[in-house]
């Protein structure tokens, strides 16, 4: 039945009505951007842990999710893809998809020599799982723009309103079912947002992204109550999580925000209540309890890699111990730290992958990085630069501090696959 809406979708030359970027979509287009959202914010809750007492049930839900998501995103690619034979592709900028490839096929060949063969399978197939639905999801929204004729990514928008759902599920979690949507640091005294659901950061940093989706919408004229609740949203789900490295993406993609607006006094008015809410925001999340070695530290963080760059990384330096390992030892997937903690990740995506996959695999990771960076430079379509750009940037800081791009499975892979097919394909 979905299906036969989809089609009539487009059964008669759909179109819209524009003026000065506002797009004002007819009710099948808006239904269509609906189950687009849908789709969109499924996805990011498929990386949850929403059953943390149970981690069968868990892994049985997220990979039935993905895959269920990722077979209907097959369906709706043809489906599409038959009613429009003359849709085309264009290839403009390969090189960000060439070495992420070559970086994906380096993970296969580490199976090989790998310190924990099943576990790097699971996480290849789970990352090559990713950059599938990607793909497909993509292609649909391009050939949805394709129908309206409209100029402009619809992607910003179905991004921003998916995180506010999920944003919003966790404000209405918080209410119904507190001990499971907090979680308590620092002896009890600091309750962060995200249980264990999902690392606080990690929801601070998603947040962050909804936020700059927002932004976007916003700086193109879009509808400025919904996108003000978005932003707003988001902000409240930032703050909630206490997420340090979050907020000075927050700060940073506010920042370019503010210098692309247009009105001058809101300008100021920003600039202002920015630098009168700062010192609150310092002593509630930056400075926890007044704990300022915390900080410098990065909470423990630079310890640690000191440790794994000293006597992990040493052993083997060249192709390390396979994609997304850690630990010398196969029977065990933690790396027992001298002066920190013993963890099974980095909390760092560049040193996660001088790890596990050695200087050979981080080569390739600072080729494909530079590629993108360049490919955005490059980029055309202003709105297509600055939705990369302000995805790109709460990305690499999480990246510092998180799982991050290269890490282990997370949403944040699958929205910088999102980021390089935007500078990857051509809609014709």
């Amino acid at each position: 039945m979905e299906f036969f809406l989809l089609s009539t979708l487009y059964s008669n030359n759909s179109t819209i009505e524009q003026s000065n970027n506002y797009i004002l979509l007819d009710k099948w287009g808006r239904r269509f951007l609906t189950l687009l959202t849908i789709f969109m914010a499924l996805r990011i809750a498929s990386y949850f842990t929403l059953f943390p007492s149970s981690i069968g049930i868990t892994r049985v839900l997220k990979i039935g999710l993905r895959i269920v998501l990722t077979g209907l995103s097959v369906g709706l690619y043809f489906v599409l893809k038959s009613r429009f034979g003359n849709f085309k592709i264009q290839y403009k900028m390969a090189s960000p998809m060439v070495f992420y490839l070559m970086y994906l096929l380096l993970g296969v060949i580490s199976i090989f020599w790998s310190t924990g063969k099943g576990f790097s399978m699971l996480q290849l197939g789970m990352t090559i799982e990713t950059m599938v639905f990607s793909y497909l999801f993509y292609q649909v929204i391009m050939m949805f723009e394709a129908a309206y004729r409209i100029k402009r990514s619809f992607y910003s928008r179905i991004l921003a309103r998916s995180i506010l759902w999920v944003c919003l599920a966790f404000i209405l979690g918080m209410f119904v079912n507190p001990d499971l949507f907090f979680r308590g640091t620092h002896g009890g005294e600091v309750q962060r947002l995200g249980g264990f659901i999902i690392n606080p950061n990690e929801l601070g940093m998603l947040a962050v992204l909804g936020a700059a989706m927002g932004y976007i919408e916003l700086l193109n004229k879009q509808n400025k109550v919904y996108n003000y609740i978005v932003v707003i949203g988001c902000v409240a789900v930032l703050l909630l999580s206490q997420s340090r490295s979050s907020l000075g993406a927050f700060i940073l993609v506010s920042g370019i925000y503010v210098l692309l607006m247009d009105n001058y006094y809101v300008k100021v008015a920003i600039i202002v209540g920015g630098v009168l809410v700062m010192p609150v925001v310092l002593n509630t999340i930056v400075f926890k309890q007044g704990n300022v070695e915390e900080v410098m530290s990065m909470t423990g963080r630079l310890p640690f890699w000191a440790d794994l760059i000293e006597e992990a990384f040493v052993d083997r330096p060249i192709l390390g111990y396979g994609f997304m390992r850690i630990s010398p030892n196969s029977f065990d997937d933690k790396f027992e730290s001298v002066h920190a903690y013993a963890a099974s990740m980095t909390h760092n995506t560049f040193v996660q992958v001088l790890i596990n996959l050695g200087l050979v695999g981080t080569f390739i990771m600072i080729l494909q990085m530079m590629s993108t960076f360049f490919a955005i430079t490059i980029e055309k379509d202003k709105w297509l630069k600055y939705a990369a750009i302000f995805q790109i940037i709460p990305l690499l800081i999480n990246s510092a501090t998180e799982f991050g791009i290269f890490g282990e499975t997370n949403y944040g892979i699958y929205v910088l696959s999102i980021a390089i097919f935007n500078v990857y394909f051509l809609c014709n």
